[in-house]
């Protein structure tokens, strides 16, 4: 897990596996515990969400559910 801060801003990234593909989970907390999340296969976007969680800690099972489920129903070509 690598932590960046630009601007102020703090970028928590973390390369996962979803359905055997590893992707890379970049998410920045924008308040009222609302995280913003790019998921990136290289260096090509594949999509960008926002997810509800508490704390960092579930962002990442919060945004992998989410992704996985776009996959499932064709909102997103993983």
């Amino acid at each position: 897990m690598g932590h960046t801060t630009v601007g102020g801003v703090i970028t928590v990234e973390r390369n996962l596996s979803v359905n055997g593909r590893e992707y890379n989970f970049a998410t920045t907390y924008d308040g009222d515990s609302q995280y913003n999340v790019q998921v990136r296969s290289g260096n090509k976007v594949v999509t960008m969400f926002k997810i509800s969680a508490e704390s960092e800690s579930e962002v990442f099972d919060a945004a992998i559910a989410h992704f996985s489920a776009d996959i499932e129903m064709g909102n997103v070509n993983g």
